[in-house]
């Protein structure tokens, strides 16, 4: 969702943006041996910001120039983004939106929550921005090689892509084609608990999870 506003007759140029980004994630509890699909808890960022330039006659000139040395931020910015950042919050939690629910579809809970504002004047251009990071318990990827169940949060993500996003949007399917690509197969269950937990053949033949042959016990 991105957000624009030109002045026109060669006033300043107001872009207003909104960024959504996943910064980090860190999986410590609830890992067994060596379970690389847990993903653990996610910091996804959301920043709000305007950018705009300050100009100025110049008396001797008459030419518009970057005029320096104003406040990096004003209310009427701050009031915005306030707005901004809640309306962000509401379209999270809208029941009616079928991507946000794909969105809480994806985290088991909440961890944590933080915001903060930042602002910035360098070279005559006002910067106003505020960030909100929430930090999520997500669900685990997908096995390599299991099929995907149809409810699952993953296969309705596929399924709304390409139903919403793809025919206005080429390229996204390369990605939906890659994703798929790489979680297909045909694993059997001793392979998919392996991969699961990251499991040695050794450590599954002491679980009694391996085949059991005529003459090796």
């Amino acid at each position: 969702m991105i957000l624009a506003r030109t002045e026109r007759c060669g006033r300043p140029k107001e872009k207003p943006f909104i960024s959504v980004y996943v910064g980090a994630s860190k999986a410590t509890d609830g890992l067994d041996l060596r379970a690389f699909n847990k993903n653990g808890n996610v910091d996804i960022i959301f920043e709000a910001g305007i950018a705009s330039p300050h100009v100025a006659t110049d008396p001797e000139t008459d030419e518009s120039v970057i005029y320096e040395g104003l406040p990096a931020t004003d209310a009427n910015f701050e009031f915005q983004l306030d707005i901004t950042m809640r309306q962000i919050s509401d379209v999270l939690a809208d029941p009616d939106n079928e991507w946000s629910e794909l969105f809480r579809s994806f985290s088991l809970r909440l961890v944590s929550a933080e915001r903060d504002r930042i602002s910035a004047d360098a070279n005559g251009t006002r910067l106003a921005a505020h960030r909100m990071k929430l930090t999520a318990e997500v669900i685990a990827d997908p096995i390599r090689g299991m099929p995907l169940a149809p409810a699952s949060p993953l296969a309705r993500f596929f399924a709304k892509c390409e139903a919403d996003l793809i025919p206005s949007a080429p390229d996204m399917a390369k990605n939906v084609a890659l994703m798929r690509a790489q979680i297909s197969g045909d694993a059997d269950e001793l392979q998919a608990a392996m991969r699961r937990y990251g499991m040695t053949y050794s450590e599954a033949d002491a679980m009694l999870m391996t085949p059991a042959f005529e003459g090796t016990r």
